[in-house]
């Protein structure tokens, strides 16, 4: 676990621990991200007829510059020096899945080849999230992170055994023919990954299925 894993607080103290990370990573800003009713999951009960997703908030360096984005995502474009530049995507997304240990979880659904693969990690009793150094894509540098955090276990969404989790996502790619070296993604872009799971904030939303 990195040292960002006390940041991961209840969010009732989140507002509160993000200056902490802007005096490592500069001003940061809030980006929020909405997932789009259709698919998410289905409510029964008095409720029937309505579809659970999630919204989340995360803190991201005021030096990103924010990019068109299908619904449901977040783009960013980052200089990380003159000749290295990358492209980074969050998304938000509710799944079903048994009840459990979000560390468990998060490394379940993001593996990563050895301890060296992974940049940054934090956990909490109900989420936590890592971020994992992937195989490249040609010359090509890929990051991915994932922070997973229990939604809801009301019984007219999750089975019993099941949680309704929310999942963000990231997924950061050096540009084509730019020169990255390790530097860019060890010590700068993937903690500032982490750095912005470690604030996020996520909440439930009911939409009426169209």
């Amino acid at each position: 676990m990195s040292a960002r894993a006390w940041l991961l607080v209840p969010t009732v103290v989140l507002a509160a621990a993000a200056p902490a990370v802007a005096q490592r990573t500069g001003i940061l800003r809030t980006a929020r991200v909405a997932e789009p009713a259709n698919p998410g999951l289905a409510v029964s009960g008095a409720l029937q007829g309505y579809r659970v997703t999630s919204t989340a908030r995360v803190a991201v360096p005021g030096t990103w510059d924010t990019r068109k984005a299908p619904a449901g995502s977040l783009r960013f474009a980052t200089r990380q020096n003159p000749s290295c530049r990358y492209d980074v995507t969050y998304t938000v997304k509710t799944v079903l899945a048994p009840a459990q240990d979000p560390a468990t979880y998060v490394e379940g659904r993001l593996p990563a080849p050895g301890a060296r693969h992974v940049l940054d990690s934090g956990t909490r009793p109900n989420r936590a999230f890592r971020v994992v150094r992937r195989p490249g894509i040609g010359a090509r540098v890929r990051l991915e992170a994932l922070w997973a955090g229990v939604l809801t276990k009301r019984p007219d969404i999750a089975p019993a055994g099941q949680a309704a989790w929310t999942e963000i996502r990231v997924a950061a790619l050096s540009r084509p023919g730019d020169e990255c070296h390790a530097g860019t993604w060890r010590e700068a872009l993937g903690p500032s990954i982490g750095d912005s799971l470690a604030v996020a904030r996520t909440s439930l939303r009911f939409t009426k299925a169209g």
